[in-house]
C-alpha cells in the first residue's frame, strides 16, 4: 500500500475514531499489555490488501515458527472503517491464502495478535494475526469507507515501521520489495519506476565505437566506449531470489540491442531492473555508458530476428547499479546518419501456421474471440518451491481461415495488458513458438522473448507499420461487431493440447506426464492443489457409475440483458420461480411429498443458474419448461469497437429487445420443480460426505460390485457438481469488466471497481450438460468422482483445438474423443444435433468390467471448489508400452 498521500485526520475526528473503534482498541491494549501475546474480543475487520515476499533469511526461527518449507511471508493491511494497521500473517495461516479463503476485499474476525519485537535492531516492532476466522463475501466496511487512504495508520509509537509503511515496504526485516501475489516474475509495488517520457540528454557521438568493436575491448581487457543502440526485443523478467539469499532487488532481464554493425545482448541487474525495466521498450534507443562485458550465458533462449545483421553470441553487455549508466534518446534526438536498424517481425496469417515445423518462431496479430481465465502451473525443478507460471488461453482470428489462432499466453511482466485481454480487442503477440501436437491442432505457445499488446496499448509500437499488420487492419473495418461477438466467448475449462490418440507409457515412470497416480495418492494431490493451479494426473480402474445432468436451460436461453431491461427482466424472473432466491446453506426444498434436489451451479447472482428438471422422454417436463424461461433479449450492437489498432474507440450503440410476456399463474404452478441447495460451493475431498442432491436425469451402475458394498468403500467426492467457473459464458461487451474480473485472479488489493454492486449472469457457450464419473481402483479400496463435459458442438472453444473425429456415439466412444459425434451425411457434423443423451446413454453397459486409464484435469478454482474434468479415456488396447532392450 502507498500511504504517501494519506491526510490525517483532524484531531476531533481522530478522538472520535479512537474511541469507537475496536481495532485501536484492541492494538492498545496488546501495546499496553505486560506479554507480547494476547487473545481478544473478536474484533472484526476487513482486509484491504494482502502481499507477499520472500522470508527473511535471518529470521528467528523460534519467533515465527517458520520451517524449511515456509519460503514467503505475507503482509495484510486490515481496517474497521476508522483505523487501518498492516500485520503480518502467520505462518499456521498461511494455508488460507494460498486456497483463496483469505483474500482482499472479505470479511474477516481476528481473534488473536502478537506484538513482535526484532532485538536486532532498535525501535522496529510490527503486528502478528495468530488467529482469524474468514467469511466471503465483500465486507460491508467498504461500503460506509470511500477514501482507504485517508484513514489513520495505527503503530506502535514508531517512526521506522510508520515510514515503512508509507514506502510499502515489508513488515519484517530483511526484504526491501513485495513480490505479486501469485507469481514471480511481474513487476509489483511502487518500487519499480514507471515508463515515462525521456529527458534531454547530452552526449558526444564522436566517441561512441559500434558493437562489433566490443570483442575488441572485451579481448584486450579495456573499459569500453560508449554505445548508440536500439533495442530489438525485450525478455520477461527472471527473478532468482531464494529464502538464503539477502538480495534486495533479486531480478535479471535481457534486452537485445543493434546498431548498423550488429546484435548483441544487454542483461539488467538487480536495481537496474527496479529503475529501467518499464523505461525500455522495443524500440527504444539507448546511450550506454561505464557498462561491463561478460562471457555470455549459452544456456538461455535468444529470439529469432528476420533481418541480416550479426548476432555477437560470445558476450553480452551487463548493467550493474554499481557502474551502469545509461540514457533513454527522446525520438526527437535521434538523426538519420546513425543508421539504427529498424525492429524487424516475423508476422505470419492463420493460414500459413499450417504449414510450418514445430518450434518455429512467428509474431501474429488477430482480433480476440475466447479469453480463458487465468491458472496457475507449479514450476518444476527450480530452487524455490511453489513457484508458479501463470497463463492463459485466448483465441484470435486474422480472417485467413475458419480456424482461430490458439495461443498459449504465459505471464510477460506485462500485468496489466495480459489482465486486459478480453474478446473483441486487438492483440499482438510476438516472439511465439508454434507447437504441433498429436490428436490436436497446431498452437502458439509464448517464449522468455514475448511480447503482447491489446486495445489500449498499440501506439506508437513499431509493428504498425507492417504490411500484414496493415492487411489484418482493413479486414477487422470489413467486420460486423454483431456477428463478431455471436462467437465471442470467455472463462470455463480449456482442455489443449488434447490428449494424445494413443498413451504411451514410460517404463521408468520418470516422467510426470506419463505416471500413473494411485488412487491412494489421489487425495494428498488434491490437498496440495493451491488457488487456480491446474494439475493432470493419471489414474486406472473401472468406471462404475455414470449420471447425466443436464444444465440448466435457463442459463442457456438467456442474452445480453440492456440496462433498461434489468427491472421487467427481474420483474418475471421472481414471478417464475421461488428458486431464483437462493436458500440458506443445505436448504432443500420439497414439493408434492417427493423430494428433487438440485445444486446451484456457483455464481455471484442467485439467479444465473436456475436449476431445471428437464427429461426428454417427458412431454410434461418440456411443457413446465417453457413457464421457466425468461425470454429477455437484447441484441447489442456497436459501431466497430475494434477497428482502430491506435488506442481510440468509438462510441457504442446498442438495439434492445422486449422480454415476451410468461404465463405468471403457470410460472407460479412449476415453482415446485426446482430445488436449490447452496452448499455445493464448499466440497470436501476428504472423508466427509459430499451432499450433492443434484439428482442425475440418467443413471447407469455397474454390476460388477453391489451398490452397498460400493457405498462402503473410500470416495473421494471432491468433483461434487459442476461449477459455473467449469463453464464457458457468452461474452458480453456491455459486461466486459465483470468478466475479466471473474477470469483473472484475484487481486491482492481491494478496489470498488473490482466489485461492482450489480452482478450479472451469462449463457453458457455451448453446454447442455455432464456426466459424473465413479472410478474404482483397481483394488477395491478408493473411489473417485469425475466430470466429463463432452464437447457438444463448434461454439465450445475447445472445438477449436481439438481433432474432429466420426464415432458410433457410444459412450466410451465419446469419453475417448471427448465429444459427440452428429451424424456422418450431416452437411455440417460440427454444427449437426448430436444425439440425446439418453441415446448416450443406452450404450454405457459397454463399460462394464472394462479396465480404463483416466486422465484427469485438477483445478482449484478458490474458495472450497476444486474441479475434476476427465479430459481423456484410454482402453488398455490403447496404451503402448515400449519395448526394452532386456531381451537383447
Amino acid at each position: 500500500m502507498d500511504s504517501t498521500s494519506q491526510t490525517p485526520l483532524s484531531e476531533d475526528n481522530c478522538n472520535v475514531a479512537t474511541q469507537h473503534s475496536a481495532l485501536f482498541s484492541a492494538l492498545e491494549q496488546l501495546k499496553l499489555s505486560s506479554s507480547t501475546r494476547q487473545k481478544i474480543s473478536p474484533v472484526d475487520v476487513a482486509v484491504i490488501s494482502v502481499e507477499r515476499y520472500l522470508a527473511p533469511s535471518n529470521v528467528n526461527a523460534k519467533t515465527d515458527n517458520i520451517s524449511c518449507t515456509d519460503v514467503y511471508a505475507y503482509d495484510l493491511i486490515v481496517t474497521d472503517g476508522l483505523w487501518q494497521v498492516k500485520c503480518k500473517l502467520s505462518t499456521s495461516l498461511h494455508n488460507l491464502l494460498l486456497r483463496n479463503i483469505l483474500r482482499s476485499g472479505i470479511h474477516v474476525r481476528i481473534l488473536e495478535l502478537v506484538l513482535i519485537y526484532d532485538e536486532r535492531r532498535l525501535g522496529q516492532s510490527f503486528v502478528r494475526i495468530n488467529n482469524l476466522e474468514c467469511t466471503s463475501g465483500v465486507s460491508d466496511v467498504f461500503l460506509t469507507v470511500k477514501n482507504l487512504d485517508a484513514l489513520s495508520v495505527w503503530t506502535n509509537n514508531d517512526a521506522r515501521t510508520l515510514s515503512i509503511i508509507k514506502m510499502d515496504l515489508p513488515l519484517d526485516a530483511g526484504r526491501k520489495h513485495y513480490l505479486p501475489l501469485w507469481n514471480n516474475e511481474d513487476p509489483h509495488g511502487t518500487v519499480w519506476s514507471p515508463n515515462c517520457s525521456p529527458v534531454d540528454v547530452v552526449f558526444d557521438v564522436s566517441k561512441i565505437c559500434l558493437v562489433a568493436d566490443l570483442e575488441f575491448f572485451y579481448v584486450r581487457g579495456k573499459p569500453p566506449r560508449p554505445i548508440l543502440v536500439r533495442v530489438m526485443h525485450k525478455s520477461r523478467l527472471r527473478h532468482y531470489g531464494k529464502p538464503t539469499t539477502s538480495i534486495d532487488f533479486p531480478y535479471q532481464a535481457y534486452f537485445e540491442v543493434a546498431d548498423q554493425s550488429g546484435v548483441i545482448s544487454m542483461v539488467l541487474w538487480n536495481e537496474v531492473c527496479v529503475e529501467w525495466y518499464h523505461k525500455l521498450n522495443v524500440g527504444t534507443e539507448l546511450y550506454l555508458n561505464r557498462y561491463t562485458l561478460k562471457q555470455a550465458y549459452q544456456q538461455r533462449s535468444r529470439p529469432k530476428m528476420n533481418n541480416s545483421l550479426m548476432f555477437f553470441n560470445s558476450i553480452e553487455i551487463s548493467l550493474n547499479p554499481e557502474s551502469a549508466v545509461m540514457s533513454v534518446i527522446p525520438p526527437r534526438k535521434v538523426q538519420p546518419q546513425w543508421c539504427l536498424p529498424e525492429v524487424s517481425y516475423l508476422f505470419h496469417t492463420r493460414s500459413e501456421i499450417e504449414n510450418l515445423c514445430n518450434n518455429t518462431v512467428v509474431d501474429v496479430i488477430g482480433l480476440v474471440t475466447f479469453v480463458g481465465r487465468t491458472e496457475r502451473l507449479r514450476s518444476r525443478g527450480n530452487a524455490v518451491p511453489d513457484r508458479f507460471w501463470t497463463y492463459r488461453w485466448v483465441h484470435a482470428v486474422d480472417g485467413t481461415s475458419e480456424s482461430p489462432f490458439i495461443l498459449e499466453i504465459f505471464s510477460t511482466s506485462q500485468p496489466d495488458m495480459f489482465n486486459s485481454i478480453h474478446p473483441m480487442a486487438l492483440l499482438v503477440c510476438t516472439q511465439m513458438r508454434v507447437c504441433c501436437e498429436q490428436g490436436s491442432h497446431r498452437y502458439l505457445t509464448s517464449s522468455a522473448e514475448t511480447q503482447v499488446f491489446t486495445t489500449g496499448y498499440h501506439k506508437n509500437q513499431p509493428y504498425q507499420s507492417q504490411p500484414k499488420v496493415k492487411a489484418f487492419i482493413q479486414w477487422v473495418k470489413t467486420q460486423k461487431d454483431r456477428d463478431i461477438l455471436a462467437k465471442c466467448t470467455v472463462g470455463g475449462y480449456y482442455c489443449c493440447p488434447s490428449p494424445q490418440p494413443t498413451f504411451t507409457l514410460n517404463t521408468d515412470q520418470s516422467s510426470a506426464e506419463t505416471k500413473i497416480l494411485a488412487l491412494e495418492d489421489l487425495k494428498r494431490e488434491l490437498d496440495s492443489l493451491q488457488y487456480r493451479e491446474h494439475k493432470r494426473v493419471i489414474i486406472q480402474g473401472h468406471i462404475m457409475t455414470v449420471k447425466y445432468h443436464t444444465w440448466p436451460v435457463r442459463t442457456r436461453e438467456l442474452t445480453h440483458n440492456a440496462p433498461q431491461q434489468k427491472q421487467q427482466v427481474e420483474a418475471s424472473v421472481v414471478v417464475a420461480s421461488t428458486s431464483l432466491t437462493p436458500p440458506s446453506e443445505g436448504q432443500v426444498v420439497e414439493s408434492e411429498g417427493r423430494q428433487t434436489g438440485r445444486d446451484t451451479p456457483e455464481s455471484s447472482d442467485s439467479s444465473a443458474g436456475v436449476p431445471r428438471k428437464r427429461k426428454r422422454a417427458l412431454p410434461l417436463k418440456r411443457k413446465m419448461k417453457r413457464h421457466y424461461i425468461t425470454r429477455a433479449r437484447a441484441l447489442t450492437q456497436r459501431e466497430n469497437p475494434m477497428n482502430l489498432l491506435l488506442d481510440d474507440e468509438d462510441e457504442s450503440e446498442e438495439e434492445e429487445g422486449a422480454p415476451e410476456p410468461q404465463d405468471q399463474s403457470s410460472e407460479q404452478a412449476s415453482q415446485s420443480a426446482a430445488t436449490v441447495d447452496s452448499s455445493s460451493g464448499t466440497n470436501n475431498h476428504g472423508s466427509t460426505e459430499h451432499r450433492s442432491v443434484h439428482s442425475p436425469d440418467t443413471f447407469w451402475q455397474s454390476s460388477l460390485i453391489p451398490a452397498s458394498v460400493l457405498e462402503a468403500i473410500e470416495h473421494v467426492r471432491a468433483a461434487g457438481d459442476l461449477h459455473r467457473e467449469s463453464v464457458a459464458e457468452c461474452f458480453c461487451f456491455d459486461d466486459q469488466e465483470l468478466h475479466l474480473r471473474q477470469i483473472n485472479l484475484h487481486p491482492s488489493r481491494w478496489s470498488p471497481e473490482l466489485y461492482p454492486p450489480q452482478h450479472k449472469a451469462h449463457p453458457p457457450a455451448a453446454c447442455h450438460g455432464y456426466y459424473t464419473l465413479t472410478i474404482l481402483g483397481l483394488n477395491q479400496q478408493v473411489a473417485v468422482d469425475a466430470l466429463f463435459l463432452p464437447v457438444w458442438s463448434s461454439k465450445d472453444p475447445r472445438a477449436a483445438s481439438m481433432s474432429w473425429s466420426c464415432h458410433d456415439n457410444s459412450f466410451l466412444s465419446c469419453l475417448m474423443s471427448g465429444h459427440l459425434c452428429p451424424p456422418p451425411n450431416a452437411a455440417d457434423p460440427t454444427d449437426t444435433p448430436c444425439p440425446t443423451p439418453e441415446e448416450v446413454m443406452s450404450s454405457a453397459a459397454s463399460l462394464e468390467q472394462e479396465h480404463v486409464v483416466c486422465m484427469l484435469d485438477l483445478c482449484l478454482l478458490g474458495d472450497g471448489k476444486t474441479e475434476v474434468i476427465c479430459s481423456k479415456v484410454y482402453r488398455m488396447s490403447d496404451i503402448i508400452t515400449p519395448q526394452t532392450n532386456s531381451a537383447q
